[in-house]
């Protein structure tokens, strides 16, 4: 999915990406998996169950880093979730440091706390609500075990107990993302200048640098759901690419796409798909779905699964006649040899925004560089453009996309190229190599039909 803040003009921490855009749910859906024949890699009677969550001392460990890297103070995170027509999804900081998909719930961590370091704050209940949207735990020793979290109350506490935590220290810990300078205040800050009206002498201290750090290093159990999350989206890349041809509506594409998905085992997509044709080929992140596929057009999916709350993002163009034209074929290679540039740089220390200049310089040498208007790439993980530091160099264990693009609008010309790589500490694995990159490949592809 295109990154469209330029990696090499980034400038701030990038916290990662808030929940995407509900979308019209696919009339196809139920017709197409009638019609069209499945996968070869996701068998019709072999679906993938949905993931289980992490156990609670994965979540606990977790908390201690961000505690050991604090040092002291205090540090508050609010749920920042949102609902969707999938539900409500959780912010991926909160969910990254409990695991919970709790609306309005609030963690207090206090380091220089001689017992009780971490303390957890869920909304009062509701029977009303609860009626609507599900039953919500009771505070317990179940909810204990289940969050490995002791001290559990509800929000009207909140304040009362960071009153008496302040005694202690005098320093409040900002860990999570403030947003632009014009975007409103986060609940948060809110708060810190409340409790410092209260506390004269209080210090807020920058440390939003600590999650997106943490969080772009992944863990092996991380890796392993994205991987099925990868290879859910492979799996819908082919039954897209065996669907796409004149006369094709972009939406019945889209509700493949969508089965493939559950068939992996997601309960979501990692984020609205993508299916361009023809000069929506062009728009970046075109949403609609609504026009039919013509002859001669390329098509962009650019799509990612979800397992676990761990997104793909993997990105085709296909020629809808299932061959390349040669201007297409051209334009093709040229982001292919871009792509493949950018990856043969991939390893610890290099910076992302000198990968970014590389595919600038191919694009630039083939006359293109106008139509490349994004950048190279982003983190993938909890969030589709996860959390990571575009500053800093690559480190082992980070997952990013390298999706190089030519847009020429006026042509209805649009050509990106999308994979996620693995850093290894000798340079990088590709974890989309399952899904064919190069021209031939991709019309050998089409033809499976």
């Amino acid at each position: 999915m295109a990154y469209t803040a330029n990696a090499a003009h980034e400038n701030r921490t990038f916290t990662g990406g808030r929940a995407m855009p509900s979308r019209n749910r696919y009339a196809a859906l139920a017709l197409a998996a009638l019609v069209l024949p499945l996968p070869c890699s996701l068998s019709a009677d072999e679906p993938i169950p949905p993931a289980k969550p992490f156990a609670p001392i994965v979540y606990q460990a977790r908390r201690a880093r961000v505690m050991k890297a604090l040092g002291g103070g205090i540090a508050v995170l609010y749920a920042r979730g949102e609902e969707d027509a999938d539900g409500y999804r959780p912010d991926a900081d909160f969910y990254y440091l409990t695991g919970l998909s709790e609306a309005g719930a609030v963690l207090v961590l206090s380091p220089e706390e001689r017992v009780y370091k971490e303390r957890l704050f869920l909304k009062p209940r509701d029977p009303d609500d609860e009626h609507w949207t599900g039953i919500r735990p009771d505070i317990g020793d179940s909810l204990r075990r289940t969050t490995g979290i002791e001290r559990i109350s509800r929000t009207t506490a909140l304040g009362g107990n960071l009153m008496g935590l302040l005694q202690t220290t005098n320093t409040l810990q900002l860990i999570s993302d403030p947003g632009g300078p014009d975007s409103p205040a986060g609940p948060e800050m809110e708060l810190y200048g409340k409790l410092s009206s209260k506390l004269p002498g209080l210090s807020i201290k920058n440390r939003t640098d600590v999650l997106p750090g943490l969080r772009s290093v992944k863990e092996p159990r991380e890796l392993d759901y994205m991987e099925k999350a990868i290879a859910a989206t492979v799996s819908a890349q082919h039954a897209a690419a065996r669907s796409i041809r004149p006369g094709v509506e972009e939406n019945w594409v889209a509700g493949l796409i969508d089965l493939e998905f559950k068939r992996g085992g997601a309960v979501r997509p990692g984020f609205p798909p993508i299916v361009g044709s023809g000069r929506n080929s062009t728009v970046l992140h075109y949403p609609e779905h609504n026009q039919t596929i013509g002859p001669g057009s390329l098509v962009v999916v650019d799509i990612g699964s979800d397992y676990g709350h761990y997104s793909a993002d993997v990105t085709r163009t296909y020629p809808a006649d299932g061959h390349f034209t040669p201007e297409q074929r051209k334009v093709y290679e040229v982001v292919l040899r871009a792509q493949q540039a950018c990856m043969d740089m991939i390893r610890p220390g290099v910076y992302y925004e000198d990968i970014h200049r590389k595919a600038e310089e191919v694009i630039r040498a083939a006359g293109y560089r106008d139509y490349f208007i994004h950048g190279l790439g982003h983190f993938v993980g909890l969030d589709v453009h996860d959390s990571g530091l575009y500053r800093k160099p690559l480190q082992a264990g980070m997952v990013i996309t390298v999706e190089p693009g030519i847009y020429i609008p006026e042509k209805s010309l649009g050509v990106r190229i999308e994979d996620e790589v693995l850093v290894t500490p000798s340079g990088f694995r590709l974890l989309t190599a399952a899904l064919p990159r190069d021209p031939d490949s991709v019309e050998r592809m089409m033809r499976e039909r």
